[in-house]
């Protein structure tokens, strides 16, 4: 954000938090315009936000990062959802291969997850922001997720000082059944398998794991460390604006 213009962060929450996630997208396409893209991992039910988003603006950038170690079916659910919603994708790598990757770091994700997912997810997805030159950016992030998101605002700065929009941060997972079926849209096909917040599988058991009914949707992300987040949703600068 320019700092010549300081964004009021607390005003702009009061007055979106009363709006419905359409309007929502609506002013920050009326703020932004083409310096606004939406960050999608087309996850579990990623859908929902990339339909939004498109209802309001078709052409507006869709930002993903393509690890490397994604699951086959979550490249499958991508390009097909890419097909039917004629989203303007861009696809962000890491600056190595996840065979390079491994052999110059090894099996990081079992020593230091945050690290492993720095630099295959959090390098990626800054560079996308500037080389996109965005003033904004969407997430479909919900507090009902998990006790980290619990708190999430309807918008706030991130780490590299940009506006981060969560337009649906208020919507249960009742809400997203059922706008899902409304517009019939679908789910992640892993989904219906037991993984309700699906990320990178570099191995099996490690990163994105299978939950038992009634456990937190993000209990089955990094099993067995104290970690949350992939760190594309953790902002170290405060306010960032």
């Amino acid at each position: 954000m320019n700092p010549d213009h300081p964004v009021d962060l607390d005003s702009l929450n009061r007055q979106l938090g009363t709006r419905t996630a359409l309007e929502i997208i609506d002013w920050a396409v009326g703020q932004y315009g083409d310096n606004l893209a939406v960050s999608s991992s087309f996850g579990a039910d990623s859908t929902v936000m990339l339909h939004l988003a498109t209802r309001v603006k078709p052409d507006i950038k869709i930002i993903t990062v393509d690890t490397g170690f994604l699951f086959p079916e979550t490249v499958l659910f991508r390009d097909e959802l890419a097909r039917r919603l004629s989203l303007n994708l861009h696809i962000y790598r890491p600056a190595l291969t996840a065979t390079d990757f491994l052999i110059e770091h090894g099996r990081m994700w079992r020593s230091n997850p945050d690290a492993c997912c720095a630099f295959n997810k959090r390098e990626p997805f800054d560079r996308a922001k500037r080389e996109l030159k965005l003033a904004a950016w969407i997430t479909g992030i919900r507090r009902d997720q998990s006790l980290s998101r619990r708190t999430t605002p309807i918008i706030q700065g991130d780490h590299i000082g940009l506006v981060k929009l969560c337009p649906i941060a208020g919507w249960t997972g009742g809400d997203i059944h059922y706008y899902l079926l409304e517009n019939d849209l679908p789910y992640h096909p892993l989904r219906e398998h037991g993984y309700p917040s699906i990320g990178c599988r570099p191995e099996a058991g490690f990163c994105t794991s299978q939950v038992g009914p009634g456990e937190n949707p993000r209990s089955g992300r990094w099993v067995g460390f104290d970690k949350t987040e992939c760190g594309l949703h953790v902002h170290d600068q405060g306010s960032g604006i």
